[in-house]
């Protein structure tokens, strides 16, 4: 085996394989979930939840050099019945967009199409935002039984599908991009 061959592989190696410290100090994770009744208190649709998300340098990277980051937020929700499949109540996918511009050094969350970006000064500040979820509003599919009980999920993870087409293929061969939470769940009775 040549020397050039070998100091490929190795690098080859060392890119697929990446040391357990690396992969401790990035990742996505949910740490409470909850639904909460709407207004008129009929409903189950307001999720609270507290998420930690700790980018990889190389997201952080392409963050800072202006490759928009999206993430999407699953939630599930299905009635638990004796001796029948689970009926689904809610089985959802909601993006939004993470973004710098460097020219006014500020972070941003887009949430949905056409709505107003908000605005922090620091990565710590928009980590903060995006990781306390308060009253956000889901519709769900089927209004929800009295005295049935639950089974809700909830996962965020980054979309690379959404990256730019050049980035994508060293995200799928790179680790330090799949930033998948592990999925959350709680049960609970209407």
């Amino acid at each position: 085996m040549t020397a050039c061959l070998r100091l490929c592989l190795c690098a080859w190696l060392a890119l697929a394989a990446p040391s357990q410290s690396a992969a401790a100090d990035y990742g996505f994770r949910v740490l409470r979930a909850e639904l909460k009744p709407d207004a008129t208190g009929k409903a189950w649709g307001l999720l609270d939840a507290d998420i930690d998300y700790r980018f990889s340098e190389a997201t952080l990277d392409a963050l800072r050099n202006g490759v928009s980051l999206t993430l999407v937020l699953r939630l599930a929700v299905k009635r638990e019945r004796q001796g029948w499949w689970d009926a689904t109540a809610l089985d959802e996918n909601r993006p939004f967009r993470v973004r710098y511009h460097a020219l006014s050094k500020l972070y941003q969350i887009l949430d949905g199409d056409g709505e107003t970006p908000r605005n922090f000064v620091s990565i710590n500040a928009l980590l903060e935002a995006m990781g306390s979820v308060r009253r956000m509003p889901w519709a769900l599919a089927s209004p929800l039984s009295p005295g049935a009980r639950y089974r809700a999920s909830l996962a965020v993870g980054l979309d690379i599908e959404s990256l730019p087409l050049p980035l994508r293929p060293v995200a799928y061969l790179t680790p330090a991009w799949y930033l998948d939470s592990p999925v959350y769940q709680w049960t609970f009775a209407n």
